[in-house]
């Protein structure tokens, strides 16, 4: 019931994510679509966002309803715990896809039959004072972390002495033991070296974060740069709270493993509840920020002069999600739908960057189980 539970939790809280993003993406980006400021208030535009949500919560609630009744009428199987809970989180992100699509496609066809960038004068702008004068590493919010794989740690050194001559590796969804491995230091401190990688993963995403590629807005240049200011810090401080909630859950495993919670239901809740309230708080985040600083308040006012609109980049953005430029030499560039960043598919060293950072997690995730 714990791993349903857990399942549920995950696919709606996805679909929360997903309904909210039309209202966290800069206002000139509308479903991955550049317009200049001045259209952001076009029919089209707003006609995009009701549909377009209406699909994502329909998908989210016959997705998270269907995979529910697959486990409860599978019953305790591994295979349908093993297979249910990735197929669902598959198919809800196509369907979120789709829906997207659709209004991506509307938004495109509105500027281009409007000619919304004919007899514009196109610019961008650049913040330099970001690489001189660079926001400070916040450390004291790295130290939970740090605390939690040193707890962790000092609790493996103690128990390790009293461990069993095999230990338990791998538990299916169900909760049940399915895998065991003779007890040595690389076994049994499997989940301290997991959570070092994430934390030195999540850290290093963290400092990226701090000196990341700009977004700004040619339109509004220096509110633009105060917003991505604030939005560096904000986000710096939700993924080393992410990174703590990850520890904790892989100190869970550690228990787990080192036979010091006897309670699987107990032990599937400590995994699993930490990485849903870091990845909750990461959202929360996103919601107070918006992409790239947009829905944050600055106060900085703007200088006079000519009129200039964001440069029409669109030949670059496939379907406005896939960042394709092979005269850009930027790994890293922000996303235009969503929070954070995507990479350059332009680059082989995006693609390198891409199978690597999706590596980490999938380690994790089966880090997480043994």
């Amino acid at each position: 019931m714990t791993a349903l539970l857990l399942q549920a939790a995950a696919l709606l809280l996805f679909t929360a994510m997903t309904w909210a993003m039309p209202s966290l993406a800069q206002a000139t980006l509308p479903f991955g679509v550049r317009v200049p400021r001045e259209r952001t208030g076009e029919p089209a535009v707003t006609a995009a966002v009701r549909p377009y949500r209406r699909r994502v919560m329909t998908a989210g609630a016959a997705v998270t309803a269907s995979a529910t009744a697959v486990l409860l009428l599978a019953g305790r199987t591994t295979v349908a715990y093993a297979i249910t809970p990735p197929c669902a989180a598959v198919l809800l992100a196509g369907l979120d896809w789709a829906a997207y699509y659709r209004a991506h496609r509307a938004v495109a066809a509105a500027k281009a039959e409007g000619g919304w960038y004919d007899d514009v004068r196109q610019g961008v702008a650049v913040d330099t004072s970001i690489r001189t004068d660079p926001e400070r590493f916040p450390w004291l919010w790295a130290l939970p972390s740090l605390l939690v794989t040193a707890t962790t740690a000092i609790a493996g050194a103690l128990r390790y002495p009293s461990l069993p001559a095999t230990l338990t590796t791998h538990w299916n969804a169900a909760g049940h033991a399915d895998g065991h491995a003779r007890t040595t230091v690389a076994v049994a401190f499997t989940p301290v070296f997991l959570q070092i990688a994430s934390s030195a993963l999540i850290v290093g995403t963290a400092v990226f974060a701090l000196r990341s590629r700009q977004s700004l807005d040619a339109e509004r240049p220096r509110t633009s740069a105060a917003q991505h200011r604030a939005f560096v810090r904000w986000t710096t401080r939700g993924l080393l709270a992410l990174a703590a909630c990850v520890d904790l859950s892989l100190l869970g495993t550690a228990l787990m493993t080192w036979e010091m919670s006897g309670n699987r239901a107990v032990g599937a809740v400590v995994i699993g509840l930490p990485l849903l309230a870091g990845v909750a708080f990461v959202f929360a985040v996103a919601v107070r920020t918006g992409a790239q600083g947009s829905r944050l308040p600055v106060g900085v006012g703007e200088a006079g002069g000519a009129r200039v609109v964001n440069r029409d980049d669109d030949r670059y953005w496939k379907g406005g999600l896939i960042y394709v430029n092979r005269d850009d030499s930027s790994v890293f560039v922000p996303k235009r739908f969503g929070i954070g960043w995507t990479v350059n598919f332009g680059r082989p060293a995006g693609i390198l960057a891409l199978l690597a950072l999706t590596a980490v997690p999938v380690a994790l995730a089966v880090g997480l189980t043994h």
